[in-house]
């Protein structure tokens, strides 16, 4: 009966595709890296995203959907559909610590007898791809011992986008293809390759199977670099400094119905400094930074654009489920100061303005920018904060563009990133295995009722910063100076930019929540780092 119930919602679900085959439809999931929540069209930005906007716009935007803080704890949600401690990703990189690393749940990598969606996939019957940045860790939970049947991936977390240089002097650029090492072509650009790359592999997709197509950019992480004609679309556009782009971002949000009319976007920023008090010569140097970032996001719309005319040429568009989202939000760190960079950046690349967002040129977003591209939120990657986490996202049907209830629909359903596994599998006709903690979304689009009740506590801790949710109401916690050092309440419904703290006001509410809190880190394994974590 379970069986027979998924191939009818599936068939629901697919209802309006006119022409399109009857079954399993296809997936495709677009992941952006380190996107802010305002940077689309259809989410109040300027930049030129034409090809994203027209599909959210056929589609619903999910403006309640929440991510990790930072990439490795969002992609180990996404590839196993649970928490990212259990998953083997309790923190990242280097920040985990002495004590943490220890346990199995900060090995920062893959737990390998954890199943994958792509592994999964698979054996319901797709033939599975990606073309992504992983940061999941090698060896045999590398993604082509994990489930796809074709890989071009970028192994660890970042590197220029123009060629092998790595992002830190302790890293390498490790790029591969189905398990070797790859070596990048003299036009490489990196959204431009991964695109290329899926293409390649849409086009080895056997005519008897439906396809799982991962496309993890790598853009607009840092560092900003992208090609001269698509930094010169935005030439002179952001003159006016990151006060300015904030206010319009929060104006075209409103308009675009992503964030409540009575929402007032967060004045002060840890590190956010005045725009007037840059010199001249400073003001334009930034705003070439803001216009890279700008050209970036451009060439990811244009290159979804590629993928899009492809799938409708081949006459697989509308018989594909497509699903974007951010894996953070907006980069606020000043990465160029980060560990050994103010010594071997510039031994590296050059500090030159004309050559700002060149393969020469190493730059990064930074917290003053990075503030307008979350507002009306609070705080940004790394911190679990709403402006850390909550990040645009959308789920599209090409085949249903007629159908007034999805289309143009904005959904403020809470959801999280680990449901997209288990939703995906729904799709597919097959069950979630026990090990998923995440919830399938498919009745939720349907339009039936919401994932998550009001009266459950949702629970997260990523570098010692916790979370607990119930509804509108969320506990945080955070060292400082992101926070005092001890929980905060926090009303998101009145209350978005988390400014408010109603502690004092509900003490039994606070104390409930921080108690779902503590029995969920029992449950994940959660080991708190021995001293507040300075990123």
């Amino acid at each position: 009966m379970r069986r027979l119930w998924l191939f009818l919602s599936q068939l629901i679900l697919l209802a309006g595709c006119g022409p399109a085959q009857i079954g399993q439809p296809n997936v495709l999931l677009i992941v952006a890296d380190d996107l802010g929540y305002t940077d689309l069209g259809a989410f109040g930005g300027e930049i030129r995203t034409p090809n994203l906007d027209a599909l959210a716009m056929r589609g619903i935007r999910l403006t309640n959907f929440h991510a990790g803080p930072s990439c490795a704890p969002t992609r180990a949600m996404l590839i196993t559909g649970t928490d990212n401690h259990l998953a083997g990703m309790g923190s990242q990189g280097s920040l985990t610590t002495p004590q943490q690393r220890a346990s199995r749940n900060y090995q920062n990598a893959l737990k390998a007898e954890l199943p994958t969606i792509a592994e999964l996939m698979r054996d319901a019957g797709y033939y599975t791809m990606a073309s992504a940045k992983w940061h999941l860790g090698d060896g045999e939970v590398s993604p082509d011992k994990k489930g796809f049947q074709r890989s071009f991936v970028l192994m660890p977390a970042g590197s220029s986008h123009f060629d092998e240089r790595p992002m830190f002097s302790s890293y390498s650029a490790d790029w591969r293809e189905d398990g070797l090492p790859f070596t990048l072509p003299d036009d490489f650009y990196s959204t431009d390759t991964m695109t290329d790359k899926l293409l390649a592999f849409l086009d080895d997709t056997p005519t008897d199977k439906p396809f799982f197509a991962y496309l993890g950019y790598t853009a607009p992480h840092w560092p900003l670099q992208a090609p001269a004609k698509s930094i010169a679309r935005y030439e002179g556009i952001y003159q006016g400094g990151w006060d300015v782009l904030r206010d319009e971002r929060m104006a075209g949000a409103k308009r675009a119905g992503v964030v409540s009319d009575s929402a007032d976007a967060v004045v002060t920023e840890s590190g956010v400094v005045p725009w007037d008090s840059l010199s001249k010569t400073e003001r334009a140097r930034q705003a070439r930074i803001m216009q890279v970032y700008a050209g970036m996001v451009d060439r990811i719309d244009e290159n979804v654009g590629r993928i899009l005319r492809y799938l409708e040429t081949n006459g697989q568009l509308k018989n594909t489920v497509i699903v974007f989202m951010s894996d953070n939000g907006a980069e606020g760190h000043q990465m160029d100061k980060f560990r050994d960079n103010p010594t071997w950046i510039p031994a590296n690349f050059s500090s030159a303005d004309e050559l700002i967002g060149s393969k020469d040129s190493y730059v990064v977003l930074g917290p003053s920018w990075a503030r307008a591209h979350t507002a009306p939120f609070r705080q940004t990657k790394g911190r679990l904060a709403e402006g850390g986490i909550r990040v645009p996202a959308f789920v599209t049907f090409p085949g249903r563009p007629g159908q007034s209830d999805v289309k143009g629909k904005i959904d403020k359903a809470y959801m999280r990133v680990m449901d997209l596994a288990p939703s995906f599998l729904e799709l597919a006709g097959s069950e979630a295995p026990e090990t998923m903690m995440g919830r399938s979304l498919v009745e939720r689009w349907r339009g039936g009722v919401e994932p998550y009740s009001s009266s459950e506590i949702i629970a997260a801790e990523v570098y010692g910063r916790r979370l607990a949710q119930k509804g509108d109401w969320k506990a945080l916690y955070q060292d400082p100076p992101l926070g005092t050092g001890d929980w905060q309440l926090y009303n998101l419904a009145q209350d978005p930019g988390e400014q408010d703290d109603l502690s004092a006001e509900f003490p039994q509410l606070r104390a409930e929540l921080i108690a779902g809190w503590e029995a969920y880190a029992r449950e994940v394994g959660v080991i708190l780092p021995e001293v507040p974590i300075g990123y």
